[in-house]
């Protein structure tokens, strides 16, 4: 049998014509990287010290335990949260900067037209602890209940000092809605943050507050604050004894905090999964719990039932806003 020897010339143009074959075939599709490859950035718009920057922060630190990557708290306060907000919307929607969010994604922008952020410019991931409130005063003012506060405000309108850390906050909308229903006026000053009123309140500079219960309760039990109520619904186990605003006869005026983790809007569908997937295995983690628990905080709702709660306070608070039932305060 005849065997043909191939030429050299012969295998070099058969060598060209694979080449030239191979770089015309559709090369596979590349799949996308595992989410996240990077840092991510969470940006909070309070202090760290407050009940919102601790509990962002026991998110975060298990999110870097399970991702293997670090989670940036970058706290950025003032504006009512706006400052915090506008740095997350400005970032790329690729789920590496996130929004510590809390009432002011929904308020701000009913509130004052000028903001430069709308609610729908961030979804829902996940709700994450948020301590209920209390009214408070100092140990050794004269007011025992809630009617002795009322009672003394009503003789000295516009006399008594009281705090809030921000337009939008939980703080300010429950004490806009007390005032309103109790008749009474008060002066209202603006704080930057809950920690630092704190200081004034027992400095005597304030003669009442409601704070987070996380932040209270270390006072009460060192003999330096009263409680005078809680505003909510239903007494708090770890102040069986104390009514609620519901009880005292002030039931519109209890506000619910809420607080959670946003992305911006046009985050990938994927990486929105993969967010809402890492978080819910973070908060269904025993220790985070727990550490929630400690905060005297409910535990977190999973993503569908965030969604559908920003969605129905968004409707909540439109009603109330253009009710003028808010103060400007």
């Amino acid at each position: 049998m005849i065997r043909f020897q191939p030429t050299r010339r012969r295998i070099l143009s058969l060598g060209a014509a694979s080449l030239l074959g191979a770089a015309v075939l559709p090369r596979p599709a590349r799949a996308n990287p595992v989410f996240p490859s990077k840092p991510v950035r969470i940006v909070l718009p309070y202090l760290t010290s407050g009940p919102n920057g601790i509990a962002t922060r026991i998110l975060a630190d298990q999110l870097s335990e399970q991702w293997g990557v670090p989670v940036i708290v970058d706290s950025k306060p003032g504006g009512n949260g706006t400052i915090g907000a506008l740095a997350a919307k400005e970032a790329a929607a690729d789920g590496y900067t996130l929004l510590s969010g809390a009432m002011f994604v929904v308020l701000n922008p009913l509130i004052d037209t000028q903001t430069r952020f709308a609610t729908g410019d961030f979804l829902p991931i996940a709700s994450f602890g948020a301590p209920p409130n209390v009214i408070v005063v100092r140990e050794d003012s004269p007011w025992r209940s809630l009617e002795d506060l009322v009672a003394a405000a009503r003789k000295a309108p516009g006399r008594l000092a009281t705090p809030h850390p921000g337009v939008g906050s939980s703080v300010h909308l429950g004490l806009s809605l007390f005032l309103k229903d109790a008749g009474i006026e008060a002066i209202v000053a603006p704080y930057k943050g809950s920690p630092p009123y704190v200081v004034d309140l027992l400095g005597g500079q304030l003669d009442f507050a409601f704070l987070s219960v996380q932040l209270a309760l270390p006072q009460v039990q060192g003999g330096k604050l009263r409680v005078l109520a809680t505003v909510s619904n239903q007494r708090l186990a770890e102040l069986p004894e104390v009514p609620t605003l519901a009880e005292a006869g002030y039931p519109q005026a209890v506000v619910t905090p809420w607080s959670g983790l946003f992305a911006r809007a046009g985050t990938p569908e994927d990486v929105l999964q993969a967010l809402r997937r890492a978080t819910q295995e973070a908060l269904a983690n025993a220790q985070v719990q727990q550490k929630y628990r400690q905060m005297y905080a409910e535990l977190p709702q999973d993503p569908l039932q965030f969604g559908a709660l920003v969605s129905a306070e968004e409707t909540r608070w439109r009603r109330i806003v253009a009710s003028r039932a808010i103060q400007d305060l």
